[in-house]
C-alpha cells in the first residue's frame, strides 16, 4: 500500500463541496479517497500510458539477431533442457 507523505490543499464552492462529500457517501469512501483516484485516473494514468508507449517504441526500435519462429522455439527449448 502506498504511503501518502505530501499534504495537497484546494478550496471548493460549496456546491463542489456538497456534491464531493455526496460522491464519498454513496462510495463509502473519504474524500480523500475519490480526491486521490480521479487525480490517478484525470492525469496520471495518461503520463504512465505514455511512459509506457515511450518504452515499447525503444525496445522495437532495437534491432535485435531474430530467426524465424521455429529456430527461435528450438533454441528455446534447447536452452530450457540445458542443452
Amino acid at each position: 500500500m502506498a504511503t501518502y507523505t505530501i499534504r495537497v490543499q484546494t478550496m471548493l464552492t460549496e456546491d463542489q463541496h456538497n456534491v464531493l462529500m455526496n460522491c464519498a457517501q454513496r462510495a463509502q469512501k473519504p474524500v480523500g479517497v475519490l480526491v486521490r483516484e480521479a487525480v490517478q485516473k484525470v492525469y496520471l494514468q495518461d503520463v504512465e500510458r505514455e511512459r509506457r508507449q515511450q518504452a515499447l517504441n525503444r525496445l522495437a526500435a532495437l534491432n535485435g539477431p531474430v530467426s524465424d519462429w521455429e529456430e527461435m522455439e528450438e533454441e528455446i527449448i534447447q536452452a530450457a533442457i540445458g542443452g
